[in-house]
């Protein structure tokens, strides 16, 4: 087993910030207030070009997620998504004791608009109240969804939660037309997190923003101070630097992501054009694979006896080319598995 580990699990990004920003608002007296997180809320609203009113900063997107599942599904309400899809979603359901309504989607393939709906017809036939959530791109498969799906998903009548966790590694153009115009829509709300692009996770920082009406609910479904006064003020000076401080790092992920998927597909795993910061396929004997990686000190993504999910392997693209050969290398001597 090699000594060092390259933990490319959990899809986390390399942080934006150094440590002289950092350690610019990481003191005393950030430790001794109690945090405000309205200048960040201040300032997101700037970047989606909204009202501070319709912007909530949130312990990561979790938070957004589940606050959106309790106020707009509830106990006795459903949930309906794509599956398989990032656990969150139905984990929150199940604290809510809101009932989950997957609808199965082949990683990589387009949402199931026309099944959504049809499940989400059920509910209304049944008098209960229900919330969609997409995600743009997906986890696991990495998948974008269209402007007119979204609008077709909008068009149900039920509030819709469009996750955007990872829309910053898609290329230019692709999945165009959501983001924060989707806000035009009615009933849907936009959640994001700054744990990926700005490499943040550790610290929580996400957001939920859309129709003053579902922001002033989701704002009273949780604590008053969900961010501490260091991830309030991380996520301030993060979004201070702007895009193009992000720019190298997110084209570099994206130049890592399609010679991945290629090199997965040239061992012989199932691998398709995702847009998300990592690659998945389908392999021969996934368990093996993660094991032969983990000798070699890589770790990967896989879901053991989960339905729909069991011959999956997920990498994250590392975003630093030395660690993205010491990657290819594994995989190379790990092939037999693939």
């Amino acid at each position: 087993m090699s000594d060092a580990v390259l933990r490319l699990d959990a899809n986390e990004g390399r942080p934006a910030l150094g440590a002289e920003a950092i350690a610019a608002f990481l003191g005393p007296e950030a430790l001794r207030r109690y945090p405000d997180a309205r200048p960040l809320e201040a300032a997101l609203a700037r970047r989606m070009g909204l009202p501070p009113s319709r912007v909530l900063a949130t312990a990561g997107a979790d938070d957004a997620i589940d606050r959106a599942v309790r106020c707009l599904a509830g106990p006795g309400g459903t949930v309906v998504s794509a599956d398989p899809t990032f656990v969150e979603y139905a984990a929150a359901a199940a604290r809510s004791g809101s009932r989950y309504a997957p609808v199965f989607r082949a990683p990589g393939a387009p949402y199931p608009v026309a099944e959504a709906l049809a499940a989400l017809g059920r509910e209304r036939a049944a008098g209960r109240p229900a919330l969609a959530i997409a995600a743009s791109p997906d986890n696991p498969g990495g998948a974008v969804l269209g402007r007119a799906e979204l609008e077709e998903l909008a068009g149900s009548g039920f509030p819709v939660l469009l996750d955007l966790t990872y829309a910053a590694f898609a290329e230019a153009g692709v999945g165009a037309g959501l983001a924060f115009p989707s806000l035009e829509l009615g009933g849907v709300l936009v959640a994001g997190s700054l744990s990926k692009a700005f490499g943040l996770a550790g610290l929580r920082i996400g957001w939920a923003c859309g129709p003053e009406g579902l922001v002033s609910r989701l704002r009273e479904a949780g604590p008053p101070y969900s961010l501490s006064s260091v991830a309030a003020a991380a996520g301030l000076a993060a979004l201070e630097l702007g895009e193009a401080a992000l720019e190298p790092f997110l084209a570099e992920v994206r130049r890592e992501r399609a010679l991945l998927e290629a090199a997965l597909a040239g061992l012989g795993a199932r691998s398709w054009p995702g847009q998300a910061n990592f690659a998945t396929a389908l392999v021969r004997e996934p368990r093996r694979l993660a094991a032969a990686l983990a000798s070699a000190g890589v770790r990967v993504r896989t879901w053991p006896g989960a339905s729909g999910m069991d011959k999956l392997i997920r990498i994250t693209c590392p975003g630093d080319r030395a660690e993205f050969e010491t990657l290819v290398a594994a995989l190379e001597a790990a092939k037999e598995y693939a």
